[in-house]
């Protein structure tokens, strides 16, 4: 369908490193192909509040901005003595907060939604004050607010691999800052790996190098301090996670797709989810930029580890529904700390309906090609359980979604999107 076009936005992974990084850089970023999301809304109302400029430019896509970041000059106490910032329900926002406010003047108190204030950070706290920063939390069972002071020296700490890679993300964002060099000993297994192989590239686009030496119990990250980023003008390459949905949702509906101008290694992880539909049965392309789905007349179940791939767990999820045979995703406990506990409220929500699942604290087992039936289902203001749910839907039409609009968390276009594959008609798309 020539005449039919889906945009997918730009990385919000990607998004978030690039921006804070822009802030730290002196001298103008330009930044274009900036998703409009809650996540990134969030990001840019916390840089405001911290003094830093962002501003739209003219001439971005209706679901994207162009940006114009103005970096901050850290030796300046130009900033208020006291500043408040709330994170609202972005994880990433609120573990790299920590970091960059550790390297601003006076004092920053930071809170967080309800869900994300269940989520790990003592880890990243006790990281930060290792490296000579004054990070405190509230006394009693909530720790929030957390107040955070400028003093970041450098030197070692270590951290556990298996709960959050944007503790280390968060820490190497701002290493090159430190008076003294940083090396950060991180144990494994290391989850979600490649995402902190994608904070080192963004911080080499901005001219500061990191080292990764991986060991056979841990891995070093080694930061040289004195780096100074260097501003930029570069665009973000479109989201993996995003669309892996519409990958997912061709599939499930047996339609021929293809995304253009779409970078395999912008996302290395998530980026797989192609390889993984391609072990299950699609025909898959790869040429010219852009990946195509050909047809998925025969699908089978498969077993996959999905450590480095957090975000696209529902999505095959979703396609292993309606595939022959059991498909297994192993090594995903950490999604318990994600906007929900994604393994224990998906195993709920699809047994209402049917579904032949069953989960353990590091897998979840699907049967495929079970009987579903209609039920109400919950979100559990869970964006990436919203679009799991939505997918399943393409084929179990009499569900009915509550509070599915907090897909704005990180694609507001999603609905739309799945619409014009769903209603297209003719049996090729084009996604741009």
């Amino acid at each position: 369908m020539k005449d039919t076009m889906i945009h997918i936005p730009g990385s919000k992974y990607v998004a978030n490193r690039v921006l804070l990084i822009s802030a730290l850089a002196g001298g103008k970023s330009v930044i274009s192909n900036v998703p409009d999301n809650d996540d990134i809304r969030l990001l840019l109302r916390a840089l405001g509040s911290m003094g830093i400029s962002c501003k739209e430019r003219d001439g971005a896509a209706s679901n994207a901005k162009k940006l114009e970041i103005r970096g901050i000059d850290l030796s300046q106490g130009s900033f208020e003595s006291i500043r408040s910032i709330d994170a609202g329900e972005s994880g990433t926002l609120l573990r790299f907060l920590l970091g960059f406010s550790c390297l601003l003047q006076g004092e920053t108190e930071i809170t967080a939604g309800a869900r994300n204030r269940e989520r790990p950070i003592e880890q990243l706290v006790h990281a930060l004050n290792d490296l000579g920063a004054e990070v405190t939390v509230a006394d009693g069972e909530s720790l929030y607010p957390i107040r955070v002071r400028k003093g970041l020296t450098g030197g070692k700490t270590v951290l556990a691999g298996d709960v959050s890679s944007q503790f280390i993300s968060s820490l190497l964002i701002v290493a090159p800052y430190t008076e003294e060099d940083v090396e950060i000993k991180v144990m494994k297994p290391i989850v979600s790996s490649g995402y902190i192989d994608l904070t080192i590239r963004e911080m080499e686009r901005f001219g500061v190098s990191a080292r990764r030496i991986s060991g056979e119990k841990y891995d070093l990250f080694q930061v040289q301090a004195g780096q100074r980023y260097s501003p930029q003008k570069l665009t973000i390459p479109k989201d993996w996670s995003s669309a892996n949905y519409m990958l997912a949702a061709s599939v499930i509906l047996n339609r021929e797709i293809r995304i253009d101008q779409i970078d395999m290694r912008s996302n290395p992880g998530e980026s797989e989810f192609v390889s993984i539909l391609k072990r299950m049965g699609c025909r898959v392309a790869f040429e010219s930029g852009g990946v195509s789905i050909l047809n998925s007349e025969v699908l089978n179940g498969i077993e996959v580890d999905m450590k480095d791939s957090p975000d696209s767990v529902l999505t095959l999820i979703a396609v292993a529904l309606f595939a022959r045979g059991t498909t297994i995703v192993k090594n995903v406990s950490h999604l318990i700390h994600k906007e929900s506990d994604r393994i224990k409220q998906v195993e709920i929500e699809l047994k209402k309906i049917g579904a032949a699942i069953r989960t353990t604290e590091d897998s979840i087992t699907i049967v495929g090609r079970n009987p579903l039936h209609a039920a109400v289902v919950e979100t559990h203001n869970d964006h990436r359980l919203a679009m799991c749910l939505g997918l399943i839907k393409l084929k179990n039409r009499d569900m009915t979604l509550v509070n599915r609009e907090c897909v704005r968390k990180s694609f507001p276009l999603f609905w739309e999107c799945i619409r014009t594959i769903d209603e297209g008609g003719e049996k090729w798309l084009e996604i741009q």
